[in-house]
């Protein structure tokens, strides 16, 4: 059977604008999932092993995405993304009733399964519409307005719900309707002319086998997805570590955590975005995370200095670290959301590519986080956090490694030097 998908009628400006809109949108629910952690610390009394849980949510549910893109691939994504978008949207808005850890936990597995579908379609949308050569510029100024408008929720956020204590359940309702309101936006957009394909019965076992072979035939992206498993493993053991340090160590509260994590981290986040976008394009994937994770080492570091001092002097250390911390998931994310269409090039589907690389995130997301806690439990949250920064370090350097390797050996030829 083949796909009745038509040539796209729309314009290339308007499908941008509506691909700004939806990043921009969407950009509130980053908002609300940057306070989680935190929330469940503060206002819900979790204990350190729920709040470990709740940030094994997200990667565990991405699994499910090597299925959402083998149920994308070659059909119209639009019905899809709608019913798995909205669906996941609503229980976001479900937290205007959020009174207990069962509910955040179930909140967080709903979404983050829906959305495991809406990154693969956006990707395709992305591929499909703009040109190879624009897709680090197109995605740089919408990822940077995505995280503009997070960094503004973020701010405002925190400064609500230290003035009221049911702040948090007003955080998740806008965001969810504004976030669902994206998602229909997105859904506007029709298919571009690479979903006509034979589309095959769809079997459960298929897309493990194809992500196998995916993987054995590219030898490249494998070694890729290894140094990145490491960057991932770093980033996972400090999701429960992190708010622990700043609620307990430190005893922030939500004003300032939101400056940091809003004003300071998301503001650098653009800027870094905004710059490294078109520098992308230039550059191989490797080069640039091996830059990246180096910034990211830096953040715990300097988190961890905090404590020595007190006072204003305390605060600029910390947003001193989160300056870093910005800088380098700018980067971060780039390069997660735009590896998959580089090596995908323009004849295979990018969504096939970003499910092996979903698919990785839920592997380290069923022992990195628990890694951290054990770690911070038995060792302390000074030794997590320590640890977290060697295998950053160590990253980068595998990444320069396997660089070496696809050049030498002629497998770089789809990358650009």
């Amino acid at each position: 059977m083949s796909s009745s998908a038509t040539e796209n009628p729309l314009s290339l400006k308007t499908v941008q604008n509506r691909f700004l809109a939806y990043q921009m949108l969407s950009g509130t629910v980053f908002a609300a999932t940057q306070f989680g952690e935190v929330i469940a610390r503060k206002s819900l009394g979790a204990s350190t092993f729920q709040v470990t849980l709740l940030t094994m949510m997200m990667p565990l549910a991405g699994v499910s995405s090597i299925w959402w893109a083998r149920l994308l691939q070659g059909r119209d994504q639009r019905p899809f993304l709608l019913i798995a978008g909205s669906i996941s949207l609503l229980a976001v808005i479900s937290g205007i009733v959020l009174n207990s850890m069962t509910h955040m936990l179930l909140l967080y597995v709903v979404f983050f399964l829906g959305n495991s579908l809406v990154l693969p379609a956006r990707n395709r949308i992305l591929q499909q519409h703009m040109p190879a050569k624009k897709h680090g510029e197109m995605f740089s100024i919408t990822q940077g307005a995505r995280v503009a408008m997070g960094a503004v929720a973020i701010y405002f956020a925190g400064l609500w719900m230290d003035a009221n204590s049911d702040g948090f359940r007003d955080l998740f309702f806008i965001s969810g309707l504004l976030g669902l309101a994206g998602v229909i936006i997105l859904g506007t957009i029709p298919p571009g002319p690479y979903t006509k394909k034979e589309i095959g019965k769809f079997d459960f076992k298929q897309p493990l086998i194809e992500l196998t072979r995916l993987l054995k035939r590219r030898k490249d992206y494998l070694r890729f997805e290894g140094a990145f498993m490491l960057y991932g493993i770093a980033f996972m053991m400090t999701l429960p570590v992190v708010p622990i340090y700043l609620v307990d160590e430190l005893r922030l509260d939500y004003a300032t955590i939101g400056i940091a994590k809003g004003a300071v981290a998301q503001v650098a986040s653009v800027l870094a975005i905004i710059v490294a976008g078109r520098w992308y394009d230039k550059t191989t994937p490797h080069r640039f995370a091996a830059i990246i994770f180096i910034f990211l080492a830096l953040h715990p570091l300097t988190l961890l200095a905090a404590k020595v001092f007190a006072g204003g002097m305390q605060l600029l250390v910390i947003y001193s670290s989160y300056l870093l911390w910005g800088v380098g998931m700018g980067g971060v994310m780039l390069i997660w959301n735009l590896a998959s269409i580089r090596f995908a090039g323009e004849n295979e589907d990018a969504g096939v590519y970003q499910s092996v690389h979903l698919t990785a995130v839920a592997i380290r997301g069923l022992f990195a986080p628990l890694l951290g806690f054990f770690v911070m439990t038995y060792l302390g949250v000074a030794a997590a956090l320590i640890i977290a920064a060697i295998l950053w370090i160590i990253a980068s350097i595998a990444m320069i490694l396997a660089r070496k390797i696809d050049f030498k050996s002629g497998d770089a030829v789809s990358l650009r030097a």
